[in-house]
């Protein structure tokens, strides 16, 4: 019996707080945050399933 993988969506920011405000903002669940080696986007948000950030007129 094997395992699906659930669906992961990965955004960069240029640290770990910027991704608990992501995961506050949205709603969306953060599983963790990964070191990217990058100097100005530190790291990557995984959040669970698929995530996109709203267009302008979503949020007005």
């Amino acid at each position: 019996m094997s395992k699906e993988k659930q669906p992961e969506s990965r955004h960069a920011a240029t640290d770990p707080e910027k991704c608990r405000n992501m995961e506050k903002k949205y709603g969306w669940k953060l599983l963790r945050i990964e070191p990217t080696g990058d100097k100005t986007l530190k790291v990557d948000c995984i959040f669970e399933g698929e995530t996109k950030f709203p267009t302008h007129e979503q949020e007005k």
